[in-house]
């Protein structure tokens, strides 16, 4: 428990260097955020303007590039499996939308935090159902995840790679395994006018589960680590390689004898 810096009131500890209690620590973000858009005033009424300005000077030359632009999209197959070489791969599509871009995510609330938006969640569950339907009865190894994603935008604003935290977060809820397990093997976008896709393929080169050593930091399979059932894969987080050379270390020390010169240097996989 800590007792807030304004109101003197207890409050349940949160972080380390937390001072306010909820209620106090929401007031003040709010008068600070407040005090920042005083200084920094938006001129809505000129945006406008040249928002309706650009859109009547592309008017006359939408038909044509809408029809270029349909020819030159790709399909879902827009990548073939090239480096890692996987042994299976899925790919989905879902219409594309901003709401995907990691800067249109969040919204304001009216007490000033800030609040995932209702298109986002929507969009983030619709890639998340179509890999789980994609994925059908196929099983995802706890190994390393590649990521292929192919953005199709309307326009040339925002950035593709905005997307990624978007579709790393729906890739986890589909599969459950933990997007530290994510490698983005392409990543690509074009301008598409008539119905741009969003296209996601993940795909595995492995098939056995694995687990980093936290001591080594390589991927190495599940019988190389000591048994831990409290652990969510059964096993513990240092392979046996590194406990061994340990072990061996602490004789040596206990022995009276110093270390090899080369124990800094030590692999597990040279051992």
């Amino acid at each position: 428990m800590i007792t807030c810096a304004d109101c003197r009131q207890s409050a349940p500890r949160t972080g380390r260097v937390q001072r306010y209690c909820p209620a106090c620590s929401e007031r003040r973000d709010l008068a600070r955020k407040r005090l920042w858009a005083a200084a920094h005033p938006l001129d809505g009424a000129r945006r406008q303007r040249q928002l309706e300005n650009a859109r009547r000077r592309k008017v006359l030359v939408c038909d044509a590039g809408r029809a270029a632009s349909a020819d030159l999209a790709r399909s879902i197959a827009w990548r073939d499996p090239g480096e890692p070489e996987l042994l299976w791969l899925a790919r989905i599509a879902v219409p594309f939308t901003y709401a995907t871009s990691k800067n249109h995510i969040y919204s304001l609330r009216r007490t000033g935090h800030l609040a995932l938006r209702r298109e986002a969640i929507a969009v983030r569950s619709a890639i998340a159902t179509e890999i789980r339907a994609a994925l059908a009865d196929r099983r995802v190894a706890h190994n390393k995840l590649w990521l292929d994603i192919l953005v199709q935008k309307p326009d040339h604003r925002g950035d593709a790679v905005n997307v990624v935290d978007l579709v790393c977060d729906a890739v986890k809820d589909a599969t459950g395994l933990d997007d530290r397990w994510y490698s983005l093997r392409g990543l690509d976008w074009e301008i598409v006018k008539s119905d741009p896709q969003l296209f996601v393929g993940i795909g595995q080169d492995a098939a056995d589960d694995v687990q980093v050593c936290s001591h080594c930091g390589q991927l190495k399979a599940l019988g190389e680590f000591t048994r831990c059932r409290r652990a969510h894969l059964g096993v513990g987080r240092a392979c046996r390689a590194c406990l061994r050379e340990g072990r061996r270390l602490a004789k040596r020390r206990k022995a009276g004898q110093q270390p090899p010169d080369d124990v800094a240097i030590w692999s597990p996989s040279l051992n």
